[in-house]
């Protein structure tokens, strides 16, 4: 009788099981999570066929002629093409190496030489820097003179010294231009030996009013305190930014991290990534990409648009805080008009004020206003809840419905209950600005904010216009 195998079972437990993760949670990186621990599968694949073997080994039933047969071997095939492939289409790294092994980014035979980094040029007050074809990592700071310096040192890893040395005096440290417009270049492409690999810590100085522009492989930007604008590309790299006084844009193709505080111009970012951590943001702030991570908003003095693979976001002022994770997002202090859009998330707003426009597939909505009279509302679920918390004095023209589902009312007349259909419907009037609730299949409920929730303020100063 022929030998039955768990793993097959199991792989199909857990091909199902990814399906589901990501019907459940469709902001959920699943291709970049298999591209990045896919050889887990056959590491996992193998474990079982061993323990099988070893168990009717101790069974003392008959061994198996092959410990993975013919079609497995097939399959294995498959999987490492598949795996390696979408490693590199997925931009993680060239998975096939060049000349050189390497794991996880980092090359296992060799060993690092470093060589110092340093020059400086002349120039004028404002000048812009440009970080030509970059690998490593640059901090970049103002300083009072009228001068651009860079200190560090470079790493080569390399077989032999003698290598090292090689590559080190083909690709020199040059600063070129002139006083308004001066190149850094490390010439790490400069290197004809495949076999080495280059990369640099650069500590760099120019005058405050400088103008910084970089161009990099990968590696991490520090840049601080600089007056002009920032310009960042890069393949793969994160960013951190502190006191810049002109306009920012960054275009990543992949980072772990973006982070900015105290930006006085426009903001744009876009790409993939990880994390973004913006805060004390003076001008407008725009992000269009696909970003896994945690996503924090914090004192926003201009409109935020933020443009996801799945989630949509506008929010006029934010002198509050925006906080977005896998399958939630919350928000407090929040001025609008307030539009947002998402596939799967839960949503807390608090303390909003002007009109607020809510539409989300797949989850729960939670609504409690910061100041009165109330403006606009509009919320609306394919599948959850909604909850709106209002102050006793509110005044709205409600209509809440659900197709499926429960409404429950906490402020009684002038709002009544209505049947309709398979769900229920409540509607009513006491003379304020149109509130519409909607959920497919879900419960909805209006009622009276507790103590503890710090109901709504009287807006007595008038000083933002309200939409009706």
């Amino acid at each position: 009788m022929r030998r039955s195998s768990i793993v097959a079972p199991l792989i199909l437990i857990a091909i199902g099981a990814l399906f589901l993760a990501r019907n459940l949670y469709p902001e959920l990186p699943v291709l970049d999570y298999i591209a990045r621990y896919w050889p887990f599968v056959l590491i996992a694949w193998g474990a079982l066929r061993l323990g099988e073997i070893v168990f009717w080994a101790a069974s003392e039933r008959p061994m198996p002629r092959f410990g993975v047969s013919p079609g497995e071997w097939v399959l294995v095939i498959f999987l490492c093409i598949f795996g390696s492939s979408l490693h590199a289409v997925r931009g993680f790294s060239s998975w096939w190496p060049r000349s050189r092994v390497m794991i996880g980014g980092l090359d296992m035979f060799g060993e690092n030489y470093e060589f110092p980094l340093s020059g400086e040029k002349a120039s004028g007050s404002a000048p812009r820097v440009v970080i030509e074809n970059f690998r490593g990592n640059a901090r970049i700071s103002a300083g009072d003179a009228n001068e651009v310096k860079v200190t560090g040192h470079r790493t080569i890893r390399s077989l032999d010294q003698s290598a090292a040395d090689n590559a080190n005096a083909q690709a020199p440290l040059e600063l070129t231009g002139d006083a308004n417009e001066i190149h850094i270049r490390n010439n790490q492409d400069r290197v004809s030996n495949g076999r080495v690999r280059l990369t640099a810590d650069m500590e760099i100085t120019v005058p405050k009013g400088a103008s910084i522009e970089a161009h990099g492989i990968y590696g991490d930007f520090d840049i601080n305190g600089v007056n002009g604008s920032v310009d960042i590309i890069s393949d793969n790299a994160g960013v951190r930014l502190q006191d810049i006084g002109g306009d920012t844009r960054i275009d990543l193709r992949r980072s772990d991290v973006v982070r900015a505080s105290n930006v006085k111009g426009p903001f744009e970012l876009k790409g993939r990534g990880g994390d973004v951590d913006l805060q004390d943001m003076q001008g407008p702030v725009t992000i269009n990409g696909a970003y896994s991570g945690v996503l924090e908003f914090r004192n926003l003095a201009k409109p935020l648009h933020f443009q996801g693979e799945n989630t949509t976001l506008g929010v006029e002022r934010l002198p509050g805080d925006v906080r977005m994770a896998l399958g939630d997002m919350t928000g407090s202090n929040l001025v609008g008009p307030i539009t947002l859009s998402t596939r799967s998330r839960d949503v807390q707003l608090s303390d909003f004020t002007n009109s607020v426009d809510i539409n989300v597939d797949r989850g729960d909505i939670t609504l409690r206003p910061g100041v009165l009279p109330l403006a606009r509302i509009e919320a609306q679920t394919r599948s959850g809840n909604i909850d709106l918390a209002l102050p006793p004095n509110a005044k709205f023209d409600l209509s809440a419905t659900t197709s499926h589902g429960e409404v429950n009312n906490d402020f009684g007349a002038p709002l009544r209950n209505e049947e309709q259909g398979r769900g229920a419907a409540l509607r009513g009037s006491n003379g304020g600005p149109t509130v519409t609730l909607h959920s497919d299949h879900g419960d909805v409920t209006v009622r009276k904010a507790t103590a503890e929730e710090k109901p709504a303020k009287e807006d007595t100063k008038s000083l933002k216009k309200i939409e009706q």
